[in-house]
């Protein structure tokens, strides 16, 4: 054992070079992106599937020996402060600067981001391979590889970056990429519009990321700007924290990962204290820290897809099903959760803020189940699923389960992936069929796809028997009842309680969809006969994710036994795993005691049956009531129709924002565009011109005789008048 230990703790990379080869890993995808794009007509189809895949394929090469670097504890690199992190990284000078404001290109893998690599090019090499046959027939197949490198190497990007800056360059590229696949059929008018609604919808959340980090700027700059006396802490004077920010600010800039590390580090001694006097900035640093990371919040509910803000999500169904595997499982939508993982040292120091993630996370987990309970589209019952998922991962993060959120985010990846290509595999065999009351007894006709939704579904349920998302989920909610956030005790067992419900919700209309599809008689006004199982280059993929979907459970369990505080307590592997990510975290949770971790003694018996139970009274009821393909009392009806229309969300959009929006936009163009701008400042200055002109036009005639003559004229005049002066 102790032979196995030390060989996969000896990294078979330098891990000097392994920070310099980061670039690598974003570059090759980019390349794919490049020569699919340009060429991908010339160089024909089985070629752009090479060009596509090697290029995914090798960027998951490097990324695992990076992965591999990173475990190897003498890999650990300095960073600015001298403070150990088990990380590779590299610095490639400054990006750009303007008077004091620095930023640099840089590039950084740790536990977390190291971690984010091995599922995004993982899961998307296998999402590229399903495409290969998936999109065999499509005339922009060519389009569509290019655009899925590119989506790729963006949220690459996002998770390499160690600054603000460089993460919200990825945070921008997998908007982009998505605008482009999610409407990658546009002559379609329905599609089209779902990839603006996307891109619309994502704007509105980036301006709030953008003016976070201008004020996190702002907060940077001032503690950096404090005298030595004001910045003393426990064993370190304030001239040496001085010291090391002016070095860090002069070489990574205000916005690094590192500095607004140590600035965490500084701030609970300074949260009361006025940032800047006067009426605009006369706040303390508290205050100005939570509004800060409330707009930062405002930012990931646009990306991961949380109230108000989650609107956008569904109707990215539009896009290729490959697609939304890609988009919804482990990419784009857990920009916002990877973005707190990497804040946590922020987060802790305003518990106002974590029960506000909290409390969005389990409303929005609970109000997408409800909508997921009647949607007949099989895609459209998992999206709404991701949208419940993601917000039990902002419930993780609000409650200080940061381990717990990023460990779902994990086994969400392969099971919800897998359902999605499941899916996808569904509508291939079935002529495009994707109404689940129209389907039914696929299991027999399609085995590998019905093996592999149902592992998935077990996954992410619990039921039958606890698999990867059973634990993940169950330590978010065992973290939301047991840990406490001061003040907010109320608020966060509410918080609780929503999500347990979600719990048993999603079991409800995952076996719901399950039954409707693969189980019982076909529905008598299907016009499909027969069904065929997909081809190998779509099942592998399924195959393979359901066996991740599987082992990955073990990160959940609590197999680690660590001394802290004289006492032993128990953790899981990914919680163990993640701790060095965690740790300025966990220092300033001991320090502030604003948030309280509950610790585990052994392993949680009572909370797993607790959730078990639940999954089996969500899951059977499901089973009782497809599985015989009961009709529901029609007093339910209502209540139906009101969650299959999702509580008209989209329609008090509709009134109270589109409507007006649209409104005024037409009376601006009609008053400022059309009659200031177009009448009088275009036309008006034209006609003004035009008329000046015809004015001119009699004394400019082009006659040398007759300028002759005025001049004459002009003369005698003028000696006439000097005559009479003379006289005079």
């Amino acid at each position: 054992m102790d032979k196995i230990q030390t060989f996969f703790q000896t990294a078979p990379v330098d891990p000097t070079s392994a920070g310099q080869a980061l670039w690598l890993i974003i570059a090759l995808p980019l390349l794919g992106a490049f020569i699919c794009g340009v060429f991908g007509k010339i160089i024909g189809r089985q070629n752009v599937h090479l060009v596509a895949l090697g290029a995914v394929g090798g960027s998951f090469l490097l990324s695992a020996l990076v992965f591999w670097t990173i475990n190897d504890f003498r890999a650990s690199a300095p960073t600015p402060f001298g403070a150990v992190s088990y990380a590779v990284g590299a610095d490639f000078g400054t990006w750009f600067s303007a008077g004091t404001f620095k930023v640099t290109m840089g590039l950084m893998a740790d536990h977390l981001s190291g971690s984010m690599l091995l599922v995004i090019t993982g899961v998307g090499f296998l999402i590229h391979l399903y495409s290969t046959e998936y999109m065999s027939h499509d005339a922009g197949y060519w389009r569509f590889f290019a655009y899925l490198n590119l989506f790729v190497a963006a949220m690459l990007t996002l998770v390499l970056a160690d600054s603000m800056p460089l993460l919200f360059v990825g945070w921008e590229g997998v908007g982009m990429c998505s605008y482009l696949l999610i409407g990658f059929w546009y002559d379609d008018p329905a599609k089209a519009f779902a990839g603006r609604k996307a891109f619309i919808t994502n704007r509105i959340g980036d301006f709030g990321f953008l003016v976070g980090s201008f004020i996190l700027v702002l907060l940077v700059e001032s503690i950096a700007a404090l005298p030595a006396e004001k910045l003393n802490r426990a064993g370190e004077q304030g001239s040496a924290v001085v010291e090391r920010y002016q070095q860090a600010l002069s070489a990574k800039g205000p916005l690094a990962f590192s500095v607004v590390e140590e600035t965490a580090k500084t701030l609970p001694n300074l949260l009361e204290q006025t940032i800047v006097a006067g009426p605009l900035f006369g706040r303390s640093y508290g205050t100005m820290l939570m509004v800060a990371l409330l707009l930062f919040m405002l930012g990931a509910a646009g990306k991961s897809a949380q109230i108000p803000l989650y609107v956008w999500l569904p109707d990215a169904m539009a896009g290729p099903t490959p697609v939304s595997a890609l988009i919804h499982a482990a990419t784009m939508v857990t920009s916002g959760i990877y973005l707190f993982c990497r804040i946590s040292y922020l987060l802790v120091l305003s518990p106002t803020v974590m029960v506000t993630i909290a409390v969005i996370g389990a409303t929005t987990a609970f109000v997408a189940a409800l909508i997921a309970f009647s949607q007949t589209g099989i895609k459209k019952v998992l999206a709404y699923s991701t949208v419940s998922q993601l917000g039990l991962m902002f419930l993780g993060i609000g409650v200080g389960a940061f381990w717990a959120a990023f460990l779902h985010v994990v086994t969400h990846a392969f099971f919800k992936a897998c359902l999605f290509l499941g899916a996808g595999s569904v509508m291939h065999g079935n002529g495009d069929e994707e109404d689940i009351t129209k389907l039914g007894g696929l299991r027999t006709e399609m085995p590998v796809t019905w093996a592999t939704f149902a592992v998935s579904t077990v996954a992410i349920t619990g039921f039958i028997f606890p698999l990867s998302g059973f634990f993940s989920k169950d330590a978010i909610l065992d973290a939301a009842h047991h840990n406490h956030i001061e003040g907010y005790a109320g608020l966060q067992q509410f918080a609780w309680v929503l999500g347990t419900l979600t719990a048993l919700c999603t079991a409800f209309y995952m076996l719901r969809a399950y039954m409707l599809t693969f189980e019982g008689p076909r529905a008598k006004d299907a016009k499909l006969k027969h069904a065929h199982e997909s081809a190998p280059a779509m099942t592998a993929p399924l195959v393979v994710l359901a066996v991740l979907a599987v082992v990955s459970l073990v990160h959940g369990l609590p197999l680690m036994h660590v001394t802290r505080g004289g006492e032993t307590v128990t953790q899981t592997l990914m919680e163990n795993f993640l701790d060095p990510v965690f740790r300025t975290t966990n220092d300033l949770i001991a320090q502030r005691k604003a948030v309280e971790i509950a610790e585990e003694h052994g392993a949680p018996w009572a909370t797993w049956a607790f959730a078990y139970v639940i999954a089996l009274i969500g899951g059977g009821t499901a089973v009782l009531i497809y599985g015989r393909r009961l009709k529901l009392p029609d007093a339910l009806e209502p209540l139906r129709k009101l969650s299959f229309n999702k509580f008209y969300v989209d329609e008090l959009y509709e009134l109270v924002l589109i409507r007006p929006l649209t409104f005024l936009s037409k009376a601006f163009f009609r008053v400022i565009d059309s009659i200031l701008i177009d009448g009088i400042g275009v036309r008006g200055t034209a006609w003004l011109t035009q008329r000046a002109g015809g004015m001119l036009r009699y004394f400019q005639t082009g006659d040398a005789q007759m300028y002759a003559a005025v001049m004459a004229l002009a003369v005698a005049g003028g000696l006439v008048w000097a005559l009479l002066r003379v006289a005079s």
